[in-house]
Order: structure tokens, then sequence, then C-alpha cells
């Protein structure tokens, strides 16, 4: 599941960061969401009309320092909960039950072999695991075809032409793409672009 970063800045509220969209492997598009203020100033809605299953929302817990973010349908029910907690992953996924549901490991900074090995700890390369099983692989690479939406300005026309173009992709593990709710895991793939790939909170 590719995500792809769009250079839009017109027509946005004050705090507008980015925007994103998120495709299936087909190529075909799942969902998109607008950032303001590093996913903390501001709920992250992630919207496609054709694809009403996926309209639902992120916000962040705090507004200063939030490392924890909760995962919301329509209705604002929760779905789940990602945090950043401990020592050797990046983000933790919570159920509505408290129950750890996954974890998104940084096998860089790992102490467990086996991940380290498996992604070779490139930098911007993750591991999706369950009970320390492998359910995907995540990596910032290389867009081989270009973003379907065009720069609005001359800056980001610019960025586009200097800068190549990136984005988060997920693989499953075969016969695990059903283990985890697609919406938990398009916030989270949201929150590493912009906490981890990005830089904002890198360490």
């Amino acid at each position: 599941m590719p995500a792809g970063r769009k250079f839009e800045h017109k027509d946005k509220k004050k705090g507008y960061d980015r925007s994103y969209e998120f495709f299936a492997g087909d190529g075909n598009l799942l969902t998109a969401c607008d950032v303001f203020g590093e996913c903390i100033k501001a709920p992250t809605v992630y919207h496609n009309p054709d694809k009403p299953d996926l309209n639902f929302r992120m916000r962040a817990k705090g507004k200063v320092f939030n490392a924890t973010y909760f995962v919301e349908d329509d209705s604002g029910a929760q779905a789940a909960t990602i945090t950043r907690k401990g020592v050797g992953f990046r983000w933790k996924i919570i159920g509505p039950d408290k129950q750890e549901l996954a974890r998104i490991i940084d096998p860089a900074s790992n102490t467990e072999a086996f991940f380290r090995e498996l992604l070779a700890a490139q930098p911007d390369s993750y591991a999706l695991v369950i009970e320390n099983q492998l359910i995907a692989t995540i990596a910032n690479e290389k867009r081989l075809e270009p973003l379907r939406t065009e720069a609005k300005n001359i800056v980001g026309k610019l960025l586009q032409k200097v800068i190549p173009e990136t984005g988060l992709t997920l693989r499953f593990e075969p016969g695990q793409d059903t283990r985890i709710n697609i919406r938990i895991l398009i916030a989270a793939l949201t929150l590493l672009q912009v906490h981890d790939i990005t830089g904002v909170n890198r360490y």
C-alpha cells in the first residue's frame, strides 16, 4: 500500500503542513488527508467520496509534545490508539479494549537481530509485528510513477523538479493483510511520515 506526499498549498487553513494520498496495490486511491500542525494542532481527517468506509479521523490526545493519537470513525467511535512508548520501536497500536494490536519497530534501533537483518537496518524502514510475528514491512521508497496531483504554485512545482518523489510502501507478508483494519494502518503510516520520515520528532 503506497502513500505519497502532495505539494498543495493554496486554500488551506492556518497551520497546514502537507497533504497525503494513500493507494492500494493496484494504484486505486484509498483515501487522502491534510496534515495541520504535525497532526497535533488539528484532527487529521481522511476522506474519499467514493469510499465512505475510509472516511475517518485521527486526533492527538494533547496539544504540546503529543505522543498519543486516537483513530475514530465518522460517528466518533474509537477504533484504536496509536502511541509512542518504550524502547526499540516507534509506535504501539492499541485496540479499544486496551489490548495491544501491533507494534511498528524501527530495526535500526531495535535489539532483535532478526528484524535488523530482515530490513538490513536501512533508514526509514520498519517492521509491523504482532507478538513478534512479522505482519508487514514498511519502507520509504522512490515513487516509480509521479503523483496524480500537480503542484499549484511555483514553489511546489520547483520542489517536484528537484526533490525525488518518495512515499511509504507497506507490504504484507502472505496471508497477513486482514490482521489490522486498514484505517488504523493508514493513520500509523501518516504518523511515521510526519514524525519519523519528515523528521519532526526524529531521534
